[in-house]
């Protein structure tokens, strides 16, 4: 796979393009930039997140870290980072991100500076657009088709006169700015309702017995003729491998368990070999190992097998299901949770597992566990619907955004006529809207470099 500049690989991966554009090879126009960190020349550690590149945070800085930082690379403002991992994933991976920082990354990331006429965003977008199109897809090595600087310099890209390069920035940027304060609009909406919905369980999860008492073994009033239990005594932990032709599962952080086809491809991407898979009935509880103190946890309506990272317990058969689900993912049980894990980071804290036979777990008549679920299932419907919806919006907008940036950067949309009435868009306030829209509580990995 040598030259790949000809005519019609350029129209199989970006359909055409206007006479007045040129065609080059991705490496005469972006450079792979391998600046050594040697002699700790740089100490600023950057992340990519979500498709940005960002500082990483100090306390992310201790447990998984190289011995030291010399080996990263070091970015300059306006180097654009390709995490090479994964290519076989169909979803949107967000691999791509440009640095408005100077700091050092890991050398694992391929890091591009565009050179020779070609505008910094302008080859940002570009690199975007191919991602989500799916150009990078065949390219690479091994069996996650891992992805090298020399995989992909011979490949063909659309370069625009400089002027009409930034014509096309800024009308993406201010795109990407309605967008994104769209995007994070509703977010914002969601995580409100989201809060919602969490005290409306926290407050009736207990029941509304009238002689309610605080427990001595529970931080929390219950009726009094509840009984309490130890969590080992009620859900002791199993563990049972091989069962590799059974139904991919996870664990979604707003969802409870889930079957991994659901997911979009937004939790954690599964092992090539399945075999240390853990098997999961209906009715058992399982908890994300590192994330249980969030809220990841949930018990199963499906057959199905799932990581070997979480937390698979056999449910005493005096829990109702749905009761169970809503108890467990209720601050009664998170809260426990949290201070039986351990760890300094700001997303990922070992569930240490000792520590769960001092959780105690409050056990409800079955009659009564039916009617509180049934209870609550019935004021938080509208709740769950009107989350349904306004996530669907959201996926709406970065499908458009998607379609927009494929469209602008292969010259399948003129937009210089428009672009040159708009003004430019302040990169703070760009910054700013896409941090708020970029986030997700729904997914298990706080950023693509999770395993440096």
């Amino acid at each position: 796979m040598t030259q790949l500049v000809g005519e019609h690989r350029v129209l199989q991966w970006i359909g055409g393009l206007p006479g007045r554009w040129e065609v080059a090879a991705l490496g005469t126009r972006l450079r792979e930039n391998k600046s050594s960190n040697k002699g700790m020349i740089e100490t600023q550690v950057l992340s990519l997140s979500y498709g940005r590149v960002v500082v990483k945070p100090q306390e992310k800085l201790r447990g998984l870290v190289p011995a030291s930082f010399e080996t990263y690379q070091i970015l300059e403002l306006g180097d654009i980072v390709i995490r090479p991992t994964d290519l076989q994933n169909d979803h949107t991976s967000l691999r791509i991100g440009q640095s408005t920082h100077r700091g050092i990354i890991t050398s694992a990331y391929i890091a591009v500076r565009p050179q020779n006429g070609l505008d910094q965003r302008y080859a940002a977008f570009l690199l975007s657009a191919y991602d989500f199109m799916k150009v990078f897809y065949g390219f690479g090595s091994g069996l996650r088709q891992n992805l090298d600087f020399k995989h992909i310099k011979h490949i063909p890209i659309p370069v625009p006169t400089l002027e009409e390069q930034r014509l096309i920035v800024r009308y993406l940027d201010n795109a990407e700015l309605r967008i994104a304060q769209a995007i994070s609009s509703k977010s914002l909406a969601v995580s409100r309702l989201r809060e919602l919905r969490t005290v409306k369980i926290a407050k009736g999860i207990l029941g509304t017995d009238g002689t309610k008492a605080v427990h001595p073994l529970l931080p929390y009033e219950v009726p009094e003729h509840w009984e309490i239990e130890p969590f080992w005594s009620v859900a002791p932990e199993v563990s049972i491998a091989g069962q590799v032709e059974k139904e991919l599962l996870s664990v979604y952080l707003n969802r409870g368990v889930i079957r991994y086809s659901e997911s979009g491809g937004q939790v954690h991407k599964p092992s090539l070999d399945l075999s240390a898979y853990q098997l999961v009935g209906p009715g058992d509880l399982v908890l994300n190992n590192q994330q249980a103190w969030r809220g990841s946890v949930g018990v199963s309506r499906y057959e199905g097998i799932i990581s070997p990272a979480y937390i698979i317990c056999r449910l005493d058969d005096r829990f109702d299901t749905e009761y169970a689900n809503l108890l467990f993912r209720s601050p009664v049980m998170v809260n426990q949770f949290e201070m039986s894990s351990r760890g300094v980071g700001s997303i990922q804290r070992q569930m240490h597992r000792p520590t769960l036979r001092t959780i105690k777990v409050p056990v409800p008549p079955k009659s009564e566990q039916k009617e509180i679920a049934s209870r609550l299932t019935e004021q938080i419907s509208g709740i769950d619907s009107a989350i349904e919806a306004l996530t669907s919006e959201i996926s709406l907008l970065r499908e458009y955004r998607t379609k927009l940036l494929s469209g602008v950067v292969t010259g399948k949309l003129d937009v210089r006529e428009e672009a040159a009435k708009m003004s430019d868009v302040d990169p703070a306030e760009l910054a700013a809207a896409l941090a708020g829209g970029s986030t997700s509580s729904e997914t298990e990995e706080e950023d693509d470099d999770a395993n440096d």
